[in-house]
């Protein structure tokens, strides 16, 4: 059985906690770093969003093409 997300979140959550708490920078240097790593996150949640569209726009089009296939079989 894989791991469940809740428990994957909460452990990635407490090892961003840990990595900051024991990274000694002060906040002011801290937030920039969570900024430029938050900037990416909502760059690859965008990536991933068109990605689904794309390909479930594509498996539309592919059910499409096959229910016109049968039909034309028929």
């Amino acid at each position: 059985m894989n791991k469940p997300a809740d428990l994957i979140v909460e452990e990635t959550r407490e090892n961003l906690s840990k990595v900051i708490n024991e990274s000694g920078l002060p906040p002011f240097l801290i937030e920039p770093i969570v900024r430029d790593i938050y900037n990416q996150v909502i760059f690859l949640k965008q990536q991933e969003l068109e990605k689904s569209k794309k390909d479930y726009e594509e498996s539309l089009k592919e059910e499409k093409e096959e229910v016109q296939h049968e039909k034309d079989t028929i």
